[in-house]
Parts: C-alpha cells; structure tokens; sequence
C-alpha cells in the first residue's frame, strides 16, 4: 500500500521519513559544499592599511618633483633611505603645505597609509618643523627602459590604504574627486615584469602630468606606453598623453 502522509497525524510514514532524511542530509551538503566553494572563489581585500588613529613623527628632507614626498636618512635596512608620498588631510594633496620647506630637513607629524613596499603619509596640520637647510644626497634615478603596461589609473591615497577596495568602476568618483585635488596618480598593473606594481605617473621630464591628460581615464581597463624610472623604492611611469589608449 502507498503511504500518504497526514499532516495532523504526530509522526509522518516511516518510509516518507526515510526520504525526508535522505534529502535533508544531500541538500545540507550541497549547500555547504557551495558555500565554501563560493568562499574559495572570492578575491580578498589587498593588505594595505591606513594608521587613521595612530599619529606618528617622521624626519627626513622634502622633495617636491614629481610629486610632495619625504625621503629618510639612509640606514642600515635602506642604504638610499625610504620615499613616502605626501598628502593633506581629506581629498587634497601636500603642495601648499610643503612648498616652503622644499630641500630642508624637517620634523612633522601624520599617519601612515602603506601597501607593500610602497608608503605614504597624510601630513597633520601645522606640524612642520624645519631642522635644518642641508639636503640628503639624492638618489639618481635608474632607467628600467620602455613598456607597454595594462592596468588601471587610481588615486594613491585610496589605493595605497586609505579606502579598500581603491579601485574599480565603484571607485571612479571617489578617485577623480582625489586626483582633481592633488592627490598623485598611480597607474595600478599586474604585468609588470609579470608582477603587480604600483608606477607614479609622469610627464617624460619627470614633472606632474597635467590632470586634463588622465581625470576622463580613471578606473577604466587600459594600455600606457612609456619608460619605467627607479628612485629608491618608488617607481615613476613617464609618459605622454597621447601615449595611452583604452
């Protein structure tokens, strides 16, 4: 005889039970086995870091080309010292505030933005202090030749920490509203050598490149040609508006 399960009765059939199990258990499985497989799929957070609540003291010289940055003195763990990036609170970058202090050894305060190797500070307002007119050695920068890269512009105050993701369509109107107000550009690429690296962009001389040359190109997927420079941890991508294409 079939059974027939009776929904006011306490306990269903013994055999729809039997079923009912069975289900119950391959449907679990399934679920979890999708779970963690859309789990394992799923691209993590990139590992940079903004010190939002943590306020440091920094000392080295002021640089202003290409863009506002600090170098260190040299040290046993970097014989050229380290390059950090300058920029101002909110959306704005360190120009104004560091014109005057361009070539002297100085004292402030900021936190730290930082993804891998590359470093930046949001200076804290008011706290440069000038320690003295003697620049550090500068480091010459290295050709690594010309390249055609694939990757994306991005605002490096975003991308270096400061927002995660920092990139991406979804980023595009935080990014031109970073970079029309000064904050460096950086063109983002993982085919560097076949690695991912994050170039400061340029004009050929080494000068900012004008924002009119990139704002309508920010986070879209694109090809630059140009030449790669080295200085101390920092790469600079030189090249000419007219050399990207989308």
């Amino acid at each position: 005889m079939t059974e027939f399960y009776v929904g006011s009765l306490p306990k269903a059939p013994s055999g729809i039970a039997r079923k009912m199990k069975v289900v119950i258990v391959v449907l679990f499985a399934a679920t979890t086995t999708c779970a963690i497989g859309f789990a394992a799929v799923q691209r993590t957070y990139s590992r940079s870091f903004f010190e939002s609540g943590k306020i440091r003291t920094f000392y080295g010289a002021i640089e202003a080309n290409p863009y506002p940055t600090l170098l260190t003195s040299p040290d046993a763990a970097n014989s050229s010292g380290l390059r950090y990036l300058l920029v101002a609170n909110g959306k704005h970058g360190a120009d104004s505030q560091v014109a005057a202090y361009v070539g002297k050894s100085v004292r402030f305060r900021g936190r730290l933005i930082h993804r891998d190797d590359q470093k930046m500070i949001v200076l804290s307002d008011g706290s440069i202090a000038v320690l003295g007119d003697l620049r550090q050695n500068q480091v010459a920068p290295t050709n690594l030749g010309e390249f055609d890269l694939v990757g994306e512009i991005v605002d490096s105050k975003c991308y270096l920490g400061n927002m995660n993701p920092g990139n991406g369509k979804v980023h595009r109107d935080c990014a031109v509203r970073c970079l029309s107000g000064g904050i460096p550009p950086v063109f983002a690429t993982n085919d560097f050598h076949g690695s991912p690296a994050v170039l400061l962009l340029t004009s050929p001389n080494q000068k900012p490149l004008p924002k009119e040359a990139f704002l309508d190109r920010v986070a879209q997927p694109m090809r630059i040609h140009g030449r790669v420079m080295q200085i101390g941890n920092s790469l600079l991508l030189e090249t000419e508006s007219s050399a990207k294409t989308k």
